[in-house]
């Protein structure tokens, strides 16, 4: 009966490519054979009959392996329950009968949304390589170890332990578990808007699985926000689904941050067909998630609350608690949108409680931010201010820049709600030079650019501006206004001819605008901006001479005959029209061709 379990594992050689074959005859780790045997209900089926074979002839060490095969199978299948129960089968035989590699590939598996169950278990892998000196496994058990206190908001914990994993696959030229360990750096790091730091590891990790042949690997480093298209042509073409999916998935989060709201909800779509038929239930509760973000984004916000429901059932029943807490958040801003803030608050306080439970840092560090900006709407200044402080401190411990960015916006509309002035001025300071370095990340990608703008960065720069304005600070803030316009064509100079960019976010290099037209005869310019229904206007004359101005269209624009309802943006650009200022139609982009 032996011969015959062994059998039953080779049936389906014949139809398995040789990537396959050469795994089983190496004895890699099963999970990745699971991974290639397609469909999954055929590996359950043949899996199942040999474990019955090896119970029967007494085999524990084989009964072991297929508890863990099967717990393998269901989670990738998304049956997190099922998969619990077969591992921890299988656990309990490795344990029994002493077999410490067999513990270690079990506790690899156990990544079913329970972060601090697979936290313990990681640990126990931990010990047992280390006893048993397996420098490989070791280095395998810091890396999985890293990406789950990642995953629980842990990012100090979760550098730690990628780190040395890193080191240890260095040290003993794994290349491919290095490649590894750098696109997770970078993902860590892009995850806190380290954005330098983000870019560095991830090409490190490129190089390396183009050098080695890693198509897979090479698809996933890819996946950052300048190279996602070419991570989905590599996956289509090797025919991995659930990273296609996953692609779609990450292509519409970066459309939804800049605002694109159809483009995001058309990839959310593709991404959640296709995790619905390879029954991915955990990938399919991210994208109801991402869903309802968009129709909440769009002002749907029933929609939002259907799909935020939806996601709230299968995160219960696969005992996913980070994302149980995220919706728990998302449904809280719904409710915040229609006004109902007892229920907004009854939400975000259910999120915070599980992200506290589970040491979700970052998770934690939104939900208290969402608390302020809630406490503010209801008048409670003083909360409002507690909370916000607590959430800056948190996601400057853990290197969030971007939690980081809309906290100090959300603290300088609370200083202007006080009647403060000078205070909104600092925090909308930091505020942009945290936007800059997120901006940086985007490199020539002008679309990007002027989107993430148009969608992050027009509120803080014209708020800046307007606030420096009203205290006289004009010139100051026309170096504001400069620096906050769509720089793409500068930026793309700057990239191809290596062109020095002399304004930044620090204000010491605010000097020299004014001296444009010192050296020109008889020249003067004038620098129009409008924020809120208000025109900002700057005269600069030859000599330095700079005036400002600041009107309404009450003021002036209504009386000149502009139609009272018409939106100044609209007034302006048909005024620039019929002065030949701006063309009549679209024309193509050839910067730089």
């Amino acid at each position: 009966r032996s011969g015959s379990a062994t059998r039953l594992q080779n049936i389906s050689k014949k139809r398995l490519s040789s990537q396959l074959k050469l795994a089983i005859e190496k004895k890699k780790d099963f999970v990745l054979w699971f991974w290639l045997f397609r469909p999954y209900d055929k590996a359950k089926k043949y899996l199942q009959k040999a474990l019955v074979i090896a119970i029967e002839i007494g085999d524990r060490k084989g009964e072991g392996s297929y508890y863990g095969s099967l717990g393998a199978v269901f989670q990738l299948c998304g049956q997190y329950d099922n998969a619990k129960k077969y591992l921890q089968k299988a656990l309990v035989i490795a344990i029994e009968i002493g077999d410490r590699k067999g513990e270690d590939h079990i506790t690899e598996a156990w990544f079913c949304g329970q972060y601090d169950t697979a936290k313990e278990y990681l640990q126990i892998a931990l010990v047992i390589t280390t006893e048993i000196g397996d420098r490989k496994g070791g280095a395998t058990d810091y890396g999985n170890l890293g990406t789950v206190f990642h995953s629980l908001g842990q990012c100090d914990k979760a550098k730690e332990y990628l780190q040395k994993a890193l080191a240890i696959r260095t040290e003993i030229d794994n290349r491919k578990g290095e490649a590894a360990d750098y696109g997770n750096l970078g993902t860590l790091f892009d995850s806190l808007g380290q954005c330098d730091k983000a870019k560095e590891y991830l090409q490190k990790a490129l190089v390396i699985r183009t050098e080695i042949g890693d198509r897979r690997g090479e698809a996933a480093d890819y996946g950052n926000l300048e190279y996602l298209q070419n991570a989905l042509v590599i996956r289509t073409e090797i025919g991995d689904r659930e990273g296609v999916a996953a692609d779609y998935g990450n292509l519409s989060t970066v459309f939804h941050s800049l605002g694109q709201y159809d483009q995001a909800k058309e990839y959310h779509q593709k991404a959640l067909v296709i995790r619905t038929e390879i029954g991915d239930r955990k990938g399919v509760a991210g994208d109801y998630g991402k869903l309802g973000n968009v129709f909440h984004s769009l002002g749907q916000y029933d929609k939002a609350k259907e799909y935020f429901q939806k996601v709230l059932i299968i995160t219960t029943e696969i005992g996913d608690r980070k994302k149980e807490a995220s919706c728990y958040g998302n449904l809280g801003a719904v409710f915040h949108s229609l006004g109902q803030y007892d229920k907004a608050k009854e939400y975000r306080q259910k999120a915070r409680n599980i992200r506290t439970e589970i040491g979700d840092k970052q998770g934690e560090a939104a939900d208290l931010a969402n608390l302020g900006i809630m406490s503010r709407t209801v008048g409670d200044f003083e909360a409002s201010e507690v909370c916000l402080e607590k959430a800056l401190s948190i996601s400057r411990d853990i290197g969030d820049r971007r939690t980081a960015f809309q906290i100090l916006q959300q603290y300088a509309i609370l200083y202007l709600f006080q009647n403060k002035v000078e205070d909104p001025i600092s925090c909308l300071q930091l505020c942009i030079e945290k936007y800059e370095e997120l901006r940086s990340f985007l490199g020539a990608n002008d679309q990007f650019k002027t989107s993430f703008l148009e969608h992050s960065g027009i509120f803080p720069y014209k708020l800046q501006c307007t606030l420096l304005c009203d205290t006289g600070k004009t010139r100051d803030a026309l170096y504001v206004e400069e620096l906050g316009r769509a720089r793409g064509l500068s930026d793309l100079m700057a990239e191809k001819y290596s062109v020095e960019t002399h304004i930044s976010a620090n204000p010491q290099s605010w000097f020299g605008i004014e001296n444009i037209f010192r050296e020109k005869n008889n020249c003067t310019c004038l620098y129009i901006s409008y924020f809120h229904n208000h025109l900002h206007l700057w005269i600069l004359k030859t000599g330095g001479v700079l005036h400002y101005r600041r009107i309404s269209p009450e003021e002036i624009l209504v009386q000149a005959g502009m139609p009272k309802d018409l939106p100044l943006s609209e007034c302006l650009a048909d005024k620039f029209r019929s002065l030949g200022i701006l063309p009549v139609e679209d024309c193509e982009d050839r910067s730089l061709n």
